[in-house]
């Protein structure tokens, strides 16, 4: 399309760095552990990487060129931690501030990467380059107006227009990164395509060179539908945060849009109990999903907070997995519960910290 970069050269693969583990906090051995186990380290991971990539973005926006090399660190901690444990990291970044939404989306976006490579089972040598393709894929928002990723209310045309140029803007900063970045720190096509080529969509309709089908990479699929789903369960000043489950439903229900088979595996990635799911307990009471379950025939320690019966609200309490088993997941949209998606995200801070069952 007439004014688009051009895209990455297909198998044009640069040889990485060596690169050093950085602190050892955040890489201990990426061995299996619980839930409760990794938050901790989930929440250093990611404090770390925002810093990191904050930093990243004001090199850019203020002209002093970009060096990538330190973000390769943060990657092989994200990496670790899902390892260890799948859920912490999708946990901890469901909590976002809205100064730091950028980079915390991005480190959001980086962890699904990493998870949904694993869940496809792709070759895990290239598990690192798909992990820096999603802690990257928006790093073209540091060259558009500060007041249009801060505006509170919905975007002008003309607006929308700016702010859609950040894919191409990110990868034309990624291309002339040579300058500032030696050989061997050069970044891969599976990063620079997943950058200009994220808001493509499969019918056409997406941005910036309107790709087609199979004319799409895997990876600018797979980062495609990583990134619709953060921003869909991410509370902004202008919306409310969409459940798991309503960001699911949405997307299963855009036909033409998202590579059906990548979705498949995504939705099996996220779970059958995603962190902040509404679900319904054989008490007949609502209930949050508070922590990812450590197997697949565990269920979740979940907060009720509304009974079904009397319609009122419930005072917290965590109740602990199988003590009023879930009998299934409830879209919000069903119950009309006035400021539900506040309730979520203040119950899920509430029990940030470890509080006792019931």
């Amino acid at each position: 399309m007439a004014g688009s970069a051009a895209a990455p050269e297909p198998g044009r693969d640069m040889t990485q760095p060596k690169r050093s583990l950085g602190p050892a906090a955040l890489h201990l051995g990426a061995r299996r552990a619980s839930f409760a186990q990794e938050r901790s380290r989930a929440r250093e991971i990611v404090s770390m990487a925002k810093a990191h990539l904050a930093r990243t973005f004001d090199d850019l926006r203020f002209g002093r060129g970009l060096d990538v090399e330190k973000l390769w660190p943060m990657v092989s901690g994200i990496q670790a931690s899902i390892t260890r444990h799948p859920g912490a990291i999708m946990a901890v970044t469901r909590l976002k501030d809205r100064h730091e939404y950028t980079y915390a989306h991005s480190v959001a976006v980086c962890g699904l990467m990493i998870g949904l490579a694993r869940q496809m089972g792709l070759d895990p040598a290239k598990h690192h380059e798909i992990g820096m393709a999603g802690l990257l894929h928006d790093i073209g928002k540091a060259r558009v107006p500060t007041m249009l990723l801060d505006k509170p209310g919905p975007l002008t045309s003309e607006e929308k227009m700016m702010m859609r140029d950040h894919a191409r803007l990110g990868y034309e900063s990624l291309m002339s990164g040579d300058e500032v970045l030696n050989a061997n720190q050069r970044l891969t096509s599976i990063v620079l395509d997943a950058c200009l080529h994220h808001h493509e969509r499969l019918d056409g309709s997406g941005y910036p060179d309107n790709q087609r089908g199979e004319h799409i990479s895997l990876y600018a699929r797979m980062v495609a539908i990583c990134d619709t789903y953060d921003v869909a369960t991410s509370a902004r000043v202008y919306k409310s945060a969409s459940s798991p489950a309503e960001a699911l439903d949405l997307m299963v229900n855009s036909p033409g849009r998202f590579d059906p088979e990548i979705l498949s595996a995504f939705s099996a990635l996220i779970g059958i109990f995603p962190v902040g799911s509404m679900v319904r307990l054989r008490s007949d009471r609502l209930a949050v999903v508070l922590e990812s379950p450590d197997d697949e025939a565990t269920s979740p320690p979940v907060c009720p907070f509304f009974c079904i019966q009397t319609r009122q609200q419930l005072p917290w309490r965590r109740s602990p997995p199988g003590v009023d088993p879930i009998i299934g997941i409830e879209l919000p949209s069903r119950w009309n519960l006035p400021v539900w998606a506040e309730t979520r995200a203040a119950i899920l801070a509430h029990f940030e910290g470890n509080l006792p069952l019931e």
